[in-house]
């Protein structure tokens, strides 16, 4: 079956999910503008923005961070950081990044509800605009370390990315300098973490699906939902697509499922308008279906 550019296998979509998917990705006369995803005041993404998502695609921040604000949970001892954080250190000099810091830290006061010593890992998705790359950099404060989970690492690139990590741990430094001072040992810092590239991370065969690693390592950093073919294959993509549309804290899912509804509707009656007795199978309505039926 196809949906849009999706060629999609038994098992992609439930029966349930076939008539918001198709709205979002086979509706091509339908506005870009439109807000698909709504999290709170926080954060919303279009539907342009969600095109992304489609095959061969490259991730775009709008949907990565939708899903950094759907993992963030209250009270909890792991802390995502949007794309923004690691964006404004690279567009930061050096002799700037005190500033910088001052500037997040009034951001997160409000992000995180557990201390820096009750906190377990950090996760802050980084994008490499010389290599046009997405990667993930983990930070284990109980350990002293630094992951970089990065599925296409080469050496024309891991320097910077070394580089960039310990940038954000001179940030993370000053932002957090006052906890670090009260609550952990003298000379306690996190540039004075072990940074390393960890072999855990698997390896992109294409060059576009850079995000969806990222997105996949974020959700589950152990990898032990995740089959091992599964990043390569455009129904990682359908199942993503989906996690963002119907996650609960998304405000607009009912008005974007009543919207899909009305568009089916309008589509059979046309369909029906056309003095066809039977409305051809198509990706939403999957079996023939009479006038009377379709009413």
């Amino acid at each position: 079956m196809k949906i849009g550019p999706f060629k999609l296998k038994p098992g992609d979509l439930e029966d349930s999910d076939l008539e918001l998917f198709s709205y979002i990705f086979r509706s091509n006369n339908l506005s870009s503008d439109e807000i698909i995803i709504q999290i709170e005041n926080k954060h919303h993404v279009t539907r342009g923005e969600f095109m992304c998502l489609r095959p061969e695609e490259w991730i775009n921040d709008g949907v990565l961070n939708a899903h950094v604000y759907y993992l963030q949970e209250k009270g909890s001892g792991n802390w995502y950081f949007p794309t923004y954080m690691a964006e404004q250190v690279q567009n930061t000099r050096d002799g700037q990044l005190f500033e910088l810091a001052v500037k997040l830290r009034r951001e997160n006061t409000n992000r995180f509800t557990v201390g820096l010593k009750k906190c377990e890992k950090m996760f802050i998705p980084v994008f490499d605009r010389i290599g046009s790359h997405w990667y993930l950099i983990v930070v284990l404060p109980s350990d002293k370390k630094v992951e970089i989970w990065d599925s296409l690492p080469g050496p024309k690139y891991n320097a910077g990315r070394y580089q960039q990590a310990e940038r954000i741990m001179k940030v993370l430094d000053h932002i957090y300098n006052e906890e670090i001072v009260n609550y952990f040992e003298k000379g306690w810092q996190f540039a004075k973490f072990n940074i390393v590239r960890t072999d855990k991370a698997r390896r992109q065969v294409n060059g576009c699906d850079c995000g969806v690693f990222v997105m996949n390592w974020l959700q589950d950093i152990e990898c032990r939902s995740h089959g091992s073919n599964k990043f390569q294959h455009a129904s990682e993509r359908v199942r993503i697509a989906l996690s963002l549309l119907k996650n609960p804290r998304n405000r607009r899912l009912k008005e974007v499922r009543e919207s899909a509804r009305r568009v089916v509707d309008e589509q059979l009656d046309k369909l029906v308008e056309q003095k066809d007795p039977f409305i051809p199978h198509h990706p939403i309505a999957r079996k023939p279906i009479t006038r009377s039926q379709a009413k």
